[in-house]
């Protein structure tokens, strides 16, 4: 840097150098503008100079590593996701069903194999009062719709854990790219990239958690169903029996008085 000042500065000096007159030999000419124009030429070479001096120093500063070994202050220890394990398996009926949550894959036949098999009504069923069709339709529904929901959480869960190791092992690089102390991995445009990485990782966790979530709400929205035709149900029992009513109970008493007069004892 010094070398280079000084070379600019013989160059500058040079053209304030005496001129030679025309007329008569070694008559000197000094010009004054001239001179003043290089002054102010070297003044401003010193000034670029310091700032450039500035801004070297400056980026030395930011560039230097942090005086600590950061793998070991600052790592912190992670805790896998544990793997789903039964005490027991009295029937052995569980197998494929843990199988399943652990590894992911289709859970159709897996939730099969640990549930009661929900089974077909015959052709009776069309010779049954018609609020009776409904509410057995609305019931299978429920029912239905239950086994669609769990069987889409056990698969949520399962996709989970199965790609939990890849998950640890690509957080724990970036752990260790980040506090390494390696200058290449330290560059402007390497930390821009472990921010990225970190930033994805981020995203990919939350659509995560938000799958899980919706799946909490397919649980909910299958239990409200049930509720909500347990209830309804019941409220049109209630509205049979008040429309209803009056008719039965004249069916069965019209002729209690008829009964009576009529009764005698043998």
């Amino acid at each position: 840097m010094n070398k280079r000042i000084a070379v600019t500065t013989v160059a500058v000096l040079s053209l304030a150098v005496p001129l030679y007159a025309v007329f008569g030999i070694g008559d000197v000419v000094f010009d004054p503008t001239s001179y003043a124009n290089a002054v102010l030429m070297f003044q401003q070479l010193v000034k670029s100079s310091e700032q450039v001096q500035s801004q070297f120093n400056l980026q030395s500063l930011m560039s230097q590593v942090v005086p600590v070994d950061m793998g070991s202050r600052y790592r912190t220890p992670a805790a896998g996701l544990q793997s789903l394990s039964v005490p027991y398996d009295r029937f052995g009926n569980l197998g494929a069903w843990t199988q399943q949550l652990n590894q992911g894959g289709a859970a159709g036949n897996a939730y099969n194999s640990a549930t009661i098999q929900l089974q077909a009504y015959g052709s009776e069923v069309a010779q049954w009062p018609d609020d009776e069709q409904q509410k057995l339709a609305s019931q299978y529904a429920s029912l239905e719709f239950a086994d669609g929901t769990n069987i889409g959480t056990m698969e949520a869960i399962g996709r989970l854990r199965a790609n939990a190791s890849t998950a640890d092992q690509a957080i724990a690089a970036l752990e260790a790219d980040s506090l390494s102390p390696d200058p290449a991995m330290n560059t402007e445009i390497g930390v821009l990239n472990k921010i990225n990485a970190a930033t994805i990782a981020q995203i990919r966790s939350s659509r995560d958690a938000n799958q899980l979530l919706l799946q909490t709400l397919e649980q909910q929205l299958a239990d409200s169903k049930r509720r909500r035709d347990t209830e309804a149900a019941e409220m049109n029992s209630q509205i049979g029996r008040m429309e209803r009513g009056a008719a039965v109970k004249a069916q069965y008493t019209s002729t209690i008085t008829d009964t009576l007069h009529s009764f005698r004892w043998q």
